[in-house]
């Protein structure tokens, strides 16, 4: 008798437990409005054309300096929530793989497909789909690099580049685990902790770190891409005191004190993936739109553990409208955007990687943060200070469309007031143009040489300090 009461007794304590410990909701973000989507969608299709045409933005690396801003109480540095430099670091080598699409088990993508195909083969198939993708739903890589940032806003130097230690104690605040609902929580990090602690968001991407109440059972929330010309927006798109991205403690990195199923890092790549303006897979609504032809449209959300059969929940929309059908090769579990476990999620697709280009020229808080890094971060080993000084202009200083009928526009980013002295040469070294521009900063300068005839130019571009870059134009 003593046994089974001691039985029943288990039973209760971890009906209790699972009461208690709710299921964490990958995200917390609301959706954005239709206002900021129709804005959104018009920039990723003049996107689009630009790069039909050759008009847009020279290939570059995005380099995006990262700060994590350490949220804890009175902890020395590796106790929970204060945690270690390994566990924070780790994240950024996870962000880099995953945006290059070759983080944890991305390379069990390739064996779900048959007969030499890539998966969802029949969809790419049935929606005509382009190349890389008409064999199959690539995985996509977006050409970025996150770098933890080494110089503060006042210029001093972290002592571990990336990370920003702030206590919550010390300031006065409150525990992050006092608030016990995601509108308490959200309405505390967003009021008190991030205006407080944020660094110029058009200057770094700020990513804010602590622990949370069980209760409030979100893992991470972030912000949208705001737009300059859309006005009266309140959450969720950042603003100079709230943009950026919060992760709860047991989601950073891959080492350390972690929350199983949320032990590989995804957390973050899931909200910069927001940060960048990729919508959820469903659209937030049953099988809604997420924009991005390439995905599969599905049901809802997806909260498997992996390992997970493919194909996976065929047939659940086989109706919407002019958004298209999973009937065959069922929804992208995969993708980042879904909510499946950490080591269930590998990639993004290339709309998906058109769409975050698009946020990273397109909008202000975003379009100045490599610009920025070549600032705040400390140099590649081995590049000398002329060498970054080039990396800069060439990164503030853009040149298009190219080709050109001859009229030309350069435009400018620079994060202070500067000069540049402009020439175009010819190919024989003849020069068809020289012109200089004073202090400016961010500006636009349209030039018209389409008297001169067709072919191969040299745009010379030199600093104040004689730093000079080039940059071919094509007349025709």
């Amino acid at each position: 008798m003593k046994k089974i009461t001691l039985t029943v007794l288990s039973i209760i304590c971890c009906i209790a437990l699972a009461v208690a410990q709710p299921q964490k909701v990958r995200c917390g973000i609301e959706a954005p409005s239709q206002e900021w989507d129709n804005w959104f969608n018009q920039k990723v299709e003049e996107f689009k054309l630009e790069q039909q045409q050759g008009r847009s933005k020279a290939t570059t690396t995005y380099v995006i300096p990262v700060v994590f801003h350490i949220i804890y109480g009175n902890q020395n540095i590796g106790s929970f929530p204060n945690l270690s430099n390994a566990q924070v670091l780790s994240q950024i080598k996870i962000i880099n793989d995953d945006f290059k699409g070759i983080g944890y088990n991305s390379t069990v993508y390739a064996t779900m497909g048959s007969g030499g195909h890539l998966p969802f083969y029949n969809y790419a198939v049935a929606n005509s789909l382009p190349a890389p993708d008409n064999n199959g739903v690539a995985i996509g890589n977006l050409d970025i690099q996150f770098k933890p940032a080494f110089v503060k806003p006042n210029g001093d130097t972290l002592a571990i580049a990336g990370i920003d230690r702030i206590s919550y104690s010390a300031n006065g605040w409150a525990n992050p685990t006092s608030f016990t609902t995601k509108t308490t929580f959200t309405t505390y990090m967003d009021g008190t902790v991030k205006p407080a602690t944020i660094w110029d968001p058009t200057k770094y991407l700020n990513v804010w770190v602590s622990d949370c109440n069980q209760s409030v059972s979100i893992l991470g929330y972030s912000t949208f891409p705001a737009a300059s010309t859309l006005t009266g927006l309140t959450a969720p798109y950042g603003n100079s005191n709230t943009d950026g991205t919060w992760i709860w403690a047991q989601s950073c990195g891959d080492v350390g004190t972690l929350a199983s199923g949320y032990d590989k890092g995804r957390t973050l790549t899931h909200e910069l993936g927001h940060y960048f303006g990729l919508r959820h897979t469903w659209g937030d609504s049953n099988c809604g739109n997420d924009y991005c032809n390439d995905i599969p449209p599905t049901k809802t959300a997806n909260y498997n553990s992996w390992p997970v059969a493919y194909p996976f929940n065929a047939s659940t929309c086989t109706n919407a409208g002019a958004y298209k059908s999973n009937a065959t090769d069922g929804e992208m579990f995969m993708n980042f955007m879904d909510y499946c476990a950490d080591a269930a999620l590998w990639m993004f697709t290339n709309d998906q990687v058109i769409r975050m280009n698009t946020a990273l020229i397109n909008t202000p808080n975003r379009n100045n943060l490599t610009a920025s890094a070549l600032l705040v971060c400390k140099p590649d080993v081995g590049a000398s200070a002329d060498n970054m000084a080039k990396q800069y202009l060439n990164a503030v200083v853009n040149v298009f469309p190219n080709p050109s009928n001859g009229k030309f526009t350069i435009t400018t980013n620079f994060a202070t007031a500067s000069t540049i002295k402009l020439q175009v040469r010819n190919v024989m070294g003849q020069l068809v143009l020289a012109t200089e521009e004073k202090n400016i900063t961010k500006a636009a300068f349209t030039y018209d040489i389409s008297h001169i005839a067709k072919g191969i130019y040299i745009v010379t571009i030199a600093d104040a300090n004689g730093i000079t870059i080039n940059k071919k134009l094509i007349i025709e």
